[in-house]
């Protein structure tokens, strides 16, 4: 292999190994703060609210910032500049981050005022006893003023009102760190979930403290302020490194501006496939509300665990491959997409797979760690740890699925990844309904995690015909050895869950000092089992990382 092949390979991984770093250093505040809000809002109708008040723009950011807008927006960026200039290119990025400004700014206004209609919706199972018609009978009579709302349907409605505007500026920030990932910058984009999670937790104690509000309720309002707040945050972080490098905003509607007009287009379509698995979980908060009280912050803790482990390497991986891939594509070079791609997908699941089945087994100790204070009691983290369990089983079908998506985008196919998000979205609520009635939350995550294996097998077939030959063969053999080494660590981690007593909470500390020693040493088996087993991409990843020559 020649170096400029070896130096091409060894960047997206490098940064990637950037980006987690600084990824994991925001999880670990996430959990932090995960601690913090479990300890104010506990397990009840407050904590439901507000998780699914943050969760309606937290999914809707996850479209137009982690998802299709950047997919779209960096390949339009790279065509521009190739074939007019790096000055036009500038004018685009302007006019683009105005528009988007703007019709961001309008899409924040209409859910503010139609908070009402989206928040009963989501609380739909909890707004009137009885079947399905009786709700959607005091859901429409609450709309027209003849019934008064649920207390949680009037909380939910406030907070919402509150967290809206964090879809604009959380977006708005994802359109910068684009700009600046394009131009290699990724260190400063992946720092703003730090920034964010210090905000939340440092305003939302100090509002509590401040005013002396004791309730649920008073702390989930302090909360939704401080989330807003931090938004504004990560705007104002990225700014001054987004204009220093030339890039301006013009704001208003560009949409007679070919470039802008193309990327609108792209966008259209593809929101539906970059955004398969986020609407899964919006179906599923939506399920969960016809269950026990509590259902959706459990829904809501376990899967934000899950988004953990795909945030240390998954996302990383595919935020640094998506430029890389875009320039291969332009160029033609559809050997290096393809290699790009193999490389991604045996990458991801080296940490993917061992952290998934030790989440899996360990759930309860972790769950406990994290949550158990204040108004998160036992019966809260037997639940959630129940539920992680069966989220845990889908997390390598999405890791793979999230390195997918961007090689589609890289192409400009758009409208296959609608395909294989209508069939996702199909077998989501198919299994979802089957699966919930015996195994209730677990259920609902069990069957996002297979929804997504069905992307992941669709998104192969379709990237099959696109490119040629994927070399599958390699990839598989390469996860058949990530998944050689995992086997032993996970008897392991079972037989060290048991010896330890970690079956029962044991205090912060007593459950830290054990959990934490048994967690290191199985990674230390996995990363020995790895190395005796010859996996070149162990051995790659890290002469890759440190960049050290052969």
């Amino acid at each position: 292999m020649s170096a400029a092949v070896k130096d091409v390979e060894t960047e997206p991984v490098r940064a990637a190994g950037t980006v987690g770093v600084l990824t994991l250093a925001s999880r670990v505040l996430g959990m932090v703060e995960s601690r913090v809000l479990a300890h104010y809002l506990g397990l009840g109708p407050a904590a439901d609210a507000f998780f699914v008040a943050f969760r309606l723009p937290n999914l809707l950011r996850r479209f137009t910032a982690e998802g299709v807008m950047v997919a779209a927006f960096l390949p339009t960026i790279h065509e521009v500049e190739m074939r007019e200039g790096e000055e036009a290119s500038r004018t685009f990025v302007g006019r683009f981050m105005g528009s988007l400004t703007t019709l961001l700014a309008l899409v924040t206004l209409v859910g503010i005022l139609g908070m009402g209609v989206i928040a009963g919706f989501m609380v739909l199972g909890r707004v009137a006893p009885g079947p399905p018609l009786e709700k959607l009978t005091a859901w429409a009579q609450v709309l027209v003023g003849s019934r008064s709302p649920t207390a949680e349907w009037s909380l939910t409605i406030l907070l919402g009102r509150i967290m809206f505007g964090y879809l604009l500026l959380v977006s708005v920030s994802a359109a910068l760190g684009g700009v600046l990932n394009l131009k290699d910058r990724f260190a400063l984009p992946a720092a703003t979930p730090i920034l964010w999670n210090v905000v939340v937790i440092a305003l939302g104690i100090g509002l509590l403290r401040l005013f002396g509000w004791t309730r649920p309720d008073d702390a989930a309002l302090a909360f939704s302020i401080a989330v807003l707040a931090g938004g504004l945050a990560q705007v104002a972080l990225l700014w001054p490194t987004y204009r220093g490098l030339g890039y301006g905003l013009s704001l208003g509607l560009h949409l007679r501006d070919p470039p802008v007009a193309r990327t609108l287009r792209r966008m259209g379509p593809g929101i539906l496939g970059a955004g398969a698995y986020q609407i899964n979980v919006l179906v599923s908060t939506l399920l969960a509300s016809t269950l026990a009280e509590g259902a959706q912050t459990v829904l809501f803790n376990s899967t934000m665990m899950a988004e953990m482990v795909l945030g240390l390497f998954a996302v990383s991986l595919a935020t640094v491959s998506l430029p890389l891939m875009t320039r291969q594509a332009e160029a033609g070079d559809l050997a290096g997409l393809r290699g790009s791609l193999s490389l991604g997908l045996r990458s991801t699941l080296l940490p993917v797979l061992p952290a998934a089945v030790g989440m899996g087994l360990l759930a309860y100790p972790i769950i406990a760690l994290i949550f158990e204070t204040g108004r998160f009691g036992p019966d809260a983290v037997g639940w959630t740890a129940r539920t992680l369990v069966y989220q845990a089983i889908g997390i390598p079908f999405i890791a793979a699925a999230r390195i997918m998506v961007p090689a589609c985008y890289a192409l400009k196919d758009y409208r296959g990844p609608v395909r294989v998000a209508v069939a996702s979205l199909a077998a989501n609520l198919v299994l979802s309904l089957a699966l919930m009635g015996p195994l209730g939350t677990g259920g609902i995550a069990l069957a996002n995690g297979l929804a997504s294996l069905v992307s992941l097998v669709l998104l192969g077939q379709l990237l099959e015909r696109r490119l040629g030959h994927l070399a599958l063969g390699e990839v598989f053999r390469a996860w058949g050895r990530v998944a050689l080494a995992t086997l032993p660590m996970a008897l392991v981690a079972f037989l060290g869950r048991r010896a330890l007593g970690l079956d029962h909470f044991q205090g912060a500390l007593g459950t830290g000092l054990r959990l934490l020693p048994l967690i290191t040493v199985c990674a230390l088996l996995y990363a020995s089992l790895l190395w005796a087993l010859g996996s070149p991409e162990a051995r790659d990843l890290l002469r890759r990382l440190w960049h050290r020559p052969e």
